[in-house]
């Protein structure tokens, strides 16, 4: 039987103890507090979905129309603004981030030279 010191008074108690029988003071913190959750790495899922789909887009031979590279360009600058604030901001998911900037970079600027022509 080990014995310990109240939290309240400083008396001996018996360790098993839920409060102190001298002061009445609780001997175990109750567990109301959750654990912090763990942010949600969507921006850095996003930019590498929109990435991909912008590089794959890249294969494609047929010929755009302007709507078409307005769209794509919308596709690929939200992939790269979510890629760039998960990064700067240090979100969870910043891996996938780094490639979806990449990717969605990369296709930006083919976008932007093809409207060009």
């Amino acid at each position: 039987m080990a014995m310990v010191f109240c939290r309240g008074c400083a008396k001996e108690i018996h360790e098993t103890a839920p409060s102190c029988p001298q002061c009445g003071a609780p001997q175990y913190l109750p567990a109301t507090s959750q654990p912090a959750s763990q942010p949600s790495p969507w921006m850095g899922i996003t930019s590498l979905i929109l990435g991909i789909l912008c590089g794959l887009s890249l294969f494609d031979d047929s010929d755009w129309d302007r709507d078409t590279l307005l769209g794509l360009g919308l596709f690929a600058l939200t992939g790269l603004v979510l890629g760039t604030l998960s990064i700067v901001n240090k979100k969870p998911g910043s891996n996938m981030a780094i490639a979806g900037a990449a990717l969605s970079g990369i296709s930006l600027f083919v976008y932007i030279g093809l409207s060009v022509n």
